[in-house]
């Protein structure tokens, strides 16, 4: 659903587990935001709850890991006790940069649900990332009938009162899951290109649980055999293959929990 013109007022969210050596960066570039940030460190067992303290952001702890589910539920809650109209989530490990925090509210005055879009420039984005996320796209379009530019991207913007109660994934199945509920119940989506900055040192492989997420959030609208015979290979650890749209991907397994997509065509 789209709104002609609507007031945003964001609560700007972030999970953080063990982030102490990149917490202090990503809040010093929230300091025009302040008064509107809060961390949720998920059981954090390092300094992250006292760095964003000593900050002088607000910090809501919790005494052990639990997800993004609760992070969501979390965020939720404080925010309509606030009240805020909308959610903004980046990720506590500085990959999502907040310079791009007023073209989200921008967009939310529009949309409802508006998700970061990393592809909408692909120089400088290594060819297995590209893979994966078309892998993640065309699994969309495939099953569900959707299509979008990015499909994973957890820099997000939504309605609070629009964020789903019912978001029963794990871990980061929740980011699909959410994007599909939106979605299948009509609403349009809008994006925003967010830059991707990957160092050398950075895996170029796709972990196997955002993998699994994936898999997970589409099976749970559209069971399908071949879905299962794509999660059987990944719980097996193994190598697969799938066409999608016309497009061959290649997922080689690389231990101990990851995968390097390709498309061998291309």
């Amino acid at each position: 659903m789209k709104h002609s013109k609507d007031i945003v007022r964001a609560l700007i969210a972030i999970p953080a587990y063990n982030e102490e050596q990149n917490i202090q960066n990503l809040l010093a570039k929230l300091g025009t935001w302040k008064k509107d940030v809060v961390v949720i460190d998920d059981g954090s067992e390092d300094k992250t709850a006292s760095l964003v303290r000593e900050s002088g952001f607000t910090c809501l702890s919790r005494e052990s890991n639990l997800g993004l589910s609760e992070f969501f539920r979390t965020a939720k809650e404080y925010g309509l006790r606030h009240d805020y109209t909308h959610l903004i989530a980046l990720d506590g490990d500085g990959q999502h940069d907040p310079q791009y925090i007023p073209q989200f509210i921008i967009a939310l005055e529009k949309y409802d649900l508006v998700s970061g879009n990393r592809f909408h420039d692909l120089s400088g984005i290594p060819a297995s990332k590209i893979a994966s996320n078309m892998f993640a796209v065309h699994l969309f379009k495939h099953f569900l009938n959707l299509t979008f530019p990015d499909v994973a991207c957890g820099f997000r913007g939504i309605r609070l009162t629009d964020l789903p109660d019912n978001l029963i994934m794990s871990q980061f199945g929740i980011i699909y899951d959410m994007l599909i509920q939106h979605a299948l119940s009509g609403k349009q989506t809008g994006f925003v290109g967010i830059s991707v900055i990957y160092h050398n040192s950075d895996p170029m492989n796709t972990k196997s649980s955002e993998i699994s997420g994936l898999l997970s959030a589409v099976s749970l609208y559209t069971p399908s055999s071949e879905l299962r015979i794509l999660m059987e290979s990944l719980k097996n650890k193994n190598d697969f293959r799938i066409c999608l749209s016309g497009i061959n991907f290649q997922a080689c397994y690389q231990p101990p929990d990851a995968y390097l997509f390709t498309m061998p065509d291309l």
